[in-house]
């Protein structure tokens, strides 16, 4: 199906792109500049502007290691009281507004991680974003509105190098900045899709796994917007029909229908088998597409949150693919990837950014938000984020 949104013009495109670049280039600019402007809302906080009080921070940690599945008896909430005097040079404190649920985060909770270990009893790791009260840093001041992993908290000591200044751009709401334009969202599937092994050609058969989801859904409609034919796999009719109605893919696979394996949905809508595969999932996804991939087929590892929460990624045995050698028979391609690696370079992290910010202006980047409110709503969200239990972009507003 093509999609609702009106195509623009070739000449308005060529400016919004060269517009884009150049605020994509601003913002890049800010994130990595030595100053902010000092205009956040520091008269909101309620805060003294001198370090001479003492604080209350609420935060949810880490009370056991998961066995296998995460519950929730595995978190906690805490209070804690912050002396802003006692802030080591080079740090700043930071009242956390909003922070982003991710997959990784169940990453990091085994004593084991790939993404390092969180200690017990520490809080949670999370990309949030907030204002700084306190600075012991030249880089930041008091009222900067800042980025980074703040942690799932409402005060944050965090050392300047853990932050950037936050983007603020036209037309662009707080809670964008870490959906559509976020680096574990949208900038992810920006990369993803079009700077591992190339993008998808028109006409080509994409599929993308966990494509209800915040990454999955980007991805999608970077596909969608380069004309390719974009099937999307998620779990019940709910997700089906906003994969079909909403993002207008071409067509969606429900992996808990009873009356369809997932390889006979992928036999249905795509009888020619799959050109480029964009994979959150991995297991018995991965390996149904394996068998359908075509003769110079792409496959893009971006996650495997199938091994995630169910004791396997950093404790036991990863379900690997064993349909690997159709990729050697067809002449197709796996790659994996690190957003980290690719947008560490300033013009690396313009292109994309300017990117997807030209695609986000133009209304063909559109990412639904599922918003909790309270430190104490983090175990939940998180939790649900392995139940399917949301669509789209999971966030907490503190």
């Amino acid at each position: 199906r093509e999609s609702s949104v009106c195509p623009m013009r070739p000449a308005h495109f060529a400016i919004a792109c060269g517009g884009g670049a150049l605020f994509a280039m601003y913002a890049v600019r800010r994130l990595f500049s030595a100053k902010g402007d000092g205009a956040g809302p520091t008269a909101a906080l309620n805060v003294p502007s001198t370090p001479s009080a003492v604080l209350e921070n609420r935060k949810c940690v880490l009370a056991r290691r998961p066995e296998r599945t995460m519950r929730a008896a595995d978190f906690g909430l805490e209070a804690e009281s912050v002396d802003p005097s006692s802030l080591k040079a080079g740090t700043v404190l930071v009242r956390v507004q909003m922070i982003s649920i991710d997959a990784f985060i169940r990453t990091t909770l085994d004593a084991d991680a790939y993404h390092g270990s969180t200690a017990l009893g520490a809080p949670l790791p999370a990309i949030g974003v907030g204002t700084v009260v306190f600075s012991a840093s030249k880089k930041f001041k008091a009222g900067d509105q800042v980025a980074g992993m703040v942690g799932a908290q409402t005060l944050a000591v965090v050392p300047e190098a853990m932050l950037s200044h936050a983007m603020r751009l036209p037309g662009v709401p707080p809670e964008a900045t870490l959906a559509e334009l976020g680096l574990t969202t949208g900038l992810t599937a920006w990369v993803g899709m079009h700077a591992v092994l190339g993008p998808p050609r028109r006409g080509e058969t994409v599929v993308v796994s966990a494509a209800a989801g915040a990454v999955g859904s980007c991805a999608a409609q970077f596909a969608r917007n380069r004309g390719a034919r974009v099937i999307g796999v998620a779990g019940g009719e709910r997700k089906a029909r906003f994969l079909r109605d909403e993002l207008c893919l071409a067509g969606a696979i429900d992996y808990k229908r009873t009356d369809a394996s997932i390889g006979e949905q992928l036999d249905e809508l795509a009888p020619d088998g799959i050109d480029f595969f964009f994979d959150n999932v991995g297991g018995e996804t991965l390996d149904e597409v394996l068998a359908r991939i075509r003769p110079g087929g792409r496959v893009v590892i971006c996650g495997a949150v199938s091994q995630y929460d169910a004791g396997k990624l950093n404790v036991s045995r990863v379900d690997g693919p064993s349909n690997y050698l159709k990729l050697a028979e067809r002449s197709a391609h796996l790659a994996g990837f690190n957003v980290m690696h690719i947008i560490s370079r300033p013009h690396k992290l313009v292109w994309a950014l300017g990117s997807v910010l030209v695609t986000y202006w133009r209304g063909r980047l559109q990412v639904p938000k599922h918003i909790e409110n309270g430190i104490e709503r983090v175990p939940d969200a998180l939790l649900a984020m392995f139940s399917g239990g949301h669509v789209g972009k999971l966030l907490v507003n503190l």
